[in-house]
């Protein structure tokens, strides 16, 4: 299929959506939305389901009741006597997540002698950081080897919050603390050992156990632009947001009150729960909580941090993935590109905002089952990137109808000159030529009908006659050039007369014809034009077809719609004279013929637009040109002068006629009063005349908007049919 680039490249929807889209990666980049993105990465952790404990873990706490019974810093003979029982319980691995670099007598060297003899027991360190805190780090006990101890060092973000799980750093000679691996990879180490799993590095130097790369967190991944990712990182992927794991506490431990089955090859961690040892750092669960719920002590952090090891490399939970840096740009462009399109496809406030709240629910909604999948993408770029497209396309619309309004007000005033000059050829040819009947004569003997199969501009095929007025052929026809034939409706337009000055001035009145009905069949309630033709002085109109029964169909005579099924009508038809008036455009002939309810979703479509039907034939002595129907026409428009309110008279008329069932023909108006009044025939025979709302059942409310519709001085009757819709909406 062809496809015009030019005109893809140019239309607004992917314009606004590739500049907006350049704009935010700028943004992002420096970092302005990050804190945004982290807040809902936050949410999300928060929305996910929760699996409960990790069973191969257990944590032995030291509360504030523990402190009270036992004083801090616990003395080194109460954590020798700890770690003996917790041995005798033959656990795989054991984390102290307490410093002993100083001595805590009693029991100091036996504590020491134990922790250097053990092969499952992992002291803990601290590195120095004289970057920030100018912390100067804490070593590990005496006599450890540096390979045999974990360091407990933490990765805040800006915000304060841990969402990253340090695993191995790189030490230098003036660092305390010359261990490699974090508290957690070494106890995971030590658990996967027992099952023969050894760790291995690709020629990447990446971590690899069985076959699970652990990829080392990037700078500029997910919602992260200026993340500092110094040291061997992974995103911690927490597994619950209340307990990681079963705990007990240190007193429970030392006073034989816990079962050897919750130690026996599990994993277990000894360290502070208490919030006055200050042991405590916010979470992505502390996010959006003004309590203390969702912060966690170190030692649970780094529980979370062996249960995310164990289960990535034994329960194939995924690690956290995130989009190339080509693919977060087509992420932020496609969302981007979707507002654009929304606003450009959908413009009526209700419909688009819709739309738009709709689109942003699917964009969370898929970032967060994505989330759920270990992916973090950004949301807060394609957001913004679609809202500010919605917004640009809007901006670019309504610059574009301020524009062309401009153009067709012009085209418009253009019509109305060139009638005045075809209305003054055809009234000097009247008096020259001296004929006393109608210039009819002359005009149809020129226009012949066209025959069925006749093919107009090579493509717009001939296949029934629908019908004639006094200025047109009307046909059906099919376009043989687009798959599946569709049908397409033809008038054909009479000239009054073939001479070339007539002819050409006919001809500058078409193309501004045409300029105003391509900009009106952009509504989807107008038909829009296909073609305008011009072949052997005859000149034809092509537009779309519309499938339907026209409302006269429905407005049978007796038959009463009622209040609530005639302000539907109302509204929807109010909203089509909202859109053309906009363009100082004036239907001129609104009657229920001309109004089709569409047969593929039941809309009300206006036709029969143009002002070329004011060229029609008069008669020798009409000194004004009278275009509509009787019963539904303004006097002011039947003395030639519409105005925009004369359509909203006709469509009054046609809402009183739904209502009563009866033909505006018959209606009159009171003397005094000028309001319409209906001749019905009473129970004694007798003829009389009532107020069309003594027939109608309807409230006096909207009796009044009808009155004021139809109110027979146009000064005094609406002056917009979005008037007429905002006192509709009121009732």
């Amino acid at each position: 299929m062809f496809v015009n680039f030019k005109n893809l490249f140019t239309q607004p929807a992917l314009i606004s959506s590739a500049v907006i889209t350049l704009l935010l990666l700028g943004i992002q980049k420096i970092g302005v939305l990050e804190p945004l993105e982290l807040k809902i990465y936050d949410q999300m952790m928060q929305m996910r389901s929760d699996p409960g404990e990790d069973p191969r873990l257990l944590i032995v706490a030291v509360g504030e009741k523990d402190l009270q019974k036992w004083n801090w810093p616990l003395s080194s003979q109460i954590l020798d006597q700890a770690l003996g029982k917790l041995e005798e319980y033959e656990p795989r691995a054991i984390g102290l997540d307490i410093f002993r670099d100083l001595p805590v007598e009693p029991g100091h060297e036996k504590l020491l002698q134990r922790l250097q003899e053990s092969d499952i027991i992992v002291p803990v360190c601290k590195h120095s950081d004289t970057s920030s805190s100018g912390n100067p780090g804490t070593p590990p006990p005496t006599g450890v080897e540096a390979e045999r101890v974990g360091f407990s060092d933490v990765v805040e973000d800006t915000d304060g919050v841990i969402r990253r799980n340090l695993l191995s750093v790189s030490t230098d000679a003036s660092d305390p603390c010359q261990s490699v691996s974090s508290l957690s990879l070494q106890l995971a180490l030590k658990y996967l050992a027992v099952g023969g799993i050894q760790p291995e590095f690709t020629p990447n130097r990446e971590l690899k156990l069985r076959d699970i790369v652990f990829k080392p967190l990037q700078p500029h991944v997910g919602g992260y632009k200026k993340a500092d990712t110094n040291g061997y990182q992974i995103l911690l992927n927490y597994r619950s947001s209340r307990a990681i794991a079963k705990q007990v506490t240190i007193t429970e431990l030392l006073e034989n009150q816990v079962k050897p089955e919750l130690v026996k090859d599990r994993i277990v961690l000894i360290g502070s729960t208490a919030p006055s040892l200050n042991d405590i750092f916010n979470t992505p669960y502390t996010s959006g909580r003004s309590d203390i719920s969702g912060k966690m002590s170190g030692v649970e952090i780094h529980a979370h941090s062996v249960s995310q090891i164990l289960s990535v490399v034994l329960n194939k939970q995924p690690l956290f993935w995130f989009l190339p840096g080509w693919g977060e740009v087509f992420w932020i462009w496609g969302w981007t590109l979707i507002g654009g399109l929304i606003a450009w496809r959908i413009q009526h406030p209700l419909g688009l905002g819709l739309a738009t709240g709709t689109t942003l629910l699917v964009l969370f909604g898929s970032n967060f089952a994505i989330f759920t999948q270990a992916g973090w993408f950004p949301v807060v770029s394609p957001s913004l990137g679609l809202i500010l497209a919605t917004g640009s396309v809007l901006a670019y619309i309504a610059y574009q109808t301020k524009q062309q309004q401009a153009i067709i007000l012009q085209r418009v005033q253009e019509q109305k000159e060139l009638i005045a000059q075809l209305q003054a050829l055809t009234t000097n040819n009247q008096y020259n030529t001296q004929q006393p009947t109608t210039l009819a004569n002359t005009v149809y003997a020129q226009t012949q009908e066209l025959a069925p199969s006749i093919v107009l501009n090579k493509r717009y095929k001939i296949v029934n006659n629908l019908g004639a007025g006094g200025f047109s052929y009307t046909y059906l026809a099919e376009d043989i050039k687009r798959p599946g034939n569709p049908q397409c409706v033809v008038k054909q337009l009479h000239p009054a007369n073939q001479e070339a000055e007539y002819l050409t001035i006919l001809g500058r009145l078409f193309k501004t014809e045409a300029e105003i009905l391509e900009v009106l069949g952009k509504h989807p309630q107008i038909p829009y034009l296909l073609a305008f033709l011009e072949e052997n002085q005859q000149f034809y109109i092509v537009q779309e077809f519309i499938s339907g029964n026209p409302l006269s169909d429905e407005l049978t005579p007796g038959k009463r719609f009622s209040q609530a099924e005639v302000i539907a009508i109302l509204k929807e038809i109010l909203q089509v004279l909202v859109f053309i008036h906009g363009y100082g455009v004036i239907h001129r002939d609104l009657k229920p013929s001309n109004l089709i309810r569409r047969k593929a979703d039941g809309k009300i479509v206006l036709i029969d637009f143009g002002a070329v039907k004011q060229i029609q034939p008069q008669e020798q002595d009409s000194q004004t040109i009278a275009i509509g129907t009787p019963g539904f026409a303004p006097a002011e428009q039947m003395s030639g002068q519409p105005t925009m309110n004369s359509d909203i008279y006709a469509l009054g008329m046609i809402a009183i006629q739904a209502l009563t069932g009866i033909y505006p023909k018959v209606f009159r108006r009171d003397v005094n009063s000028g309001t319409v009044i209906i001749q019905v025939e009473s129970q004694t025979g007798e003829q009389v005349w009532q107020y069309w709302w003594e027939i109608a059942e309807t409230t006096k409310d909207f009796a009044k908007v009808l009155d004021k519709m139809v109110h027979m001085d146009f000064t005094q009757r609406y002056q917009s049919a979005s008037e007429v819709l905002n006192n509709l909406e009121s009732l």
